[in-house]
């Protein structure tokens, strides 16, 4: 053992120190909680082993793929309390750019069943467009809408006529362009929404579109 007149006299102050009970928020997890994180676990285990079935082995065997499981809050008043969230992470180059996806199971862990992780799997291909790194995206974007028909209107303004748009309040917020188009549609309004005209603005080269073919949203050009 350790001897000597310094190692005696730190023994002496350790010996006389009194003894001080820790006060704080801390506290030991009673039996119910325990219970409850242990189910926990064991529930992101489970889930986390469907999600692994569907990825070949190979990838997880040397790490390419690395599946994480965990429960986050969600402070959206309209969507559950507490989300699954499933991460599925390929390495894809040593800079630390990585493809996969994610995708939530609107419940705890606990409360997840095999059919939900079967539900939101991705095919067998998008494993192999990651692996090989490149970018798939999974959930797919939903598909357009059908245009539907443009409406059967006369309108106001012919293709290459000078008009003021609108674009901003108050008496100078009118901004001169020329139609370039009737009936302009984003791919993603839904089905038989059209605006009557897409209009280039003189003063840049962005393109802009008039909801409606009234004097408040666009007039002809005063020369």
């Amino acid at each position: 053992s350790l001897k000597g007149p310094a190692i005696d006299s730190l023994a002496r102050r350790v010996k006389q120190r009194p003894c001080k009970t820790m006060a704080g928020p801390f506290k030991l997890p009673n039996k119910a909680e325990a219970e409850a994180e242990k189910k926990k676990r064991a529930a992101i285990k489970q889930v986390k082993e469907w999600v692994e079935s569907y990825i070949p082995p190979e990838h997880l065997a040397n790490h390419a793929c690395v599946v994480d499981v965990s429960e986050v809050v969600c402070g959206d008043p309209n969507c559950a309390p507490i989300d699954t969230a499933v991460r599925i992470i390929y390495k894809c180059n040593d800079q630390g750019g990585n493809v996969g996806t994610i995708f939530g199971v609107p419940c705890e862990a606990a409360d997840v069943e095999q059919r939900d992780i079967d539900e939101m799997m991705p095919p067998a291909e998008y494993f192999d467009a990651w692996h090989k790194g490149e970018t798939k995206i999974w959930p797919a974007p939903p598909e357009n809408p059908e245009p539907g028909e443009p409406p059967d209107v006369e309108l106001r303004f012919k293709v290459g006529d000078r008009v003021e748009c609108c674009i901003a309040r108050g008496p100078n917020g009118w901004a001169p362009g020329t139609i370039v188009s009737h009936w302009f549609r984003a791919p993603q309004w839904p089905t038989g929404q059209f605006a009557p005209y897409q209009i280039k603005l003189e003063s840049s080269e962005n393109l802009i579109f008039a909801p409606q073919d009234r004097d408040n949203c666009i007039r002809a050009l005063k020369e």
